[in-house]
């Protein structure tokens, strides 16, 4: 067991070893959950998970995405809100 002391900030740093068991790099996202009380839980988060989360959007979104981006775009240019 590795003992991390909390900042000021309330801020930890996973040491090294755990972080390399694990496969934490910078940039990962980990969860966080309180378990049996007073004990804490980190675990990296699963990025697949989010990879197929598109599959309710219609088959002519980015059709609709860059319409509305295109229509945002001209009225901040009637409203004289771009350079």
């Amino acid at each position: 067991m590795a003992s991390v002391t909390v900042t000021r900030h309330s801020q930890v740093t996973i040491p090294k070893e755990i972080r390399e068991i694990v496969g934490i790099t910078e940039g990962d996202r980990v969860n966080m959950r309180v378990v049996e009380g007073n004990k804490i839980v980190l675990e990296k988060a699963d990025e697949e998970v989010w990879k197929d989360c598109t599959d309710f959007l219609p088959d002519d979104f980015e059709k609709i995405l860059t319409a509305t981006r295109s229509d945002s775009t001209n009225r901040f240019k009637r409203l004289g809100l771009t350079p």
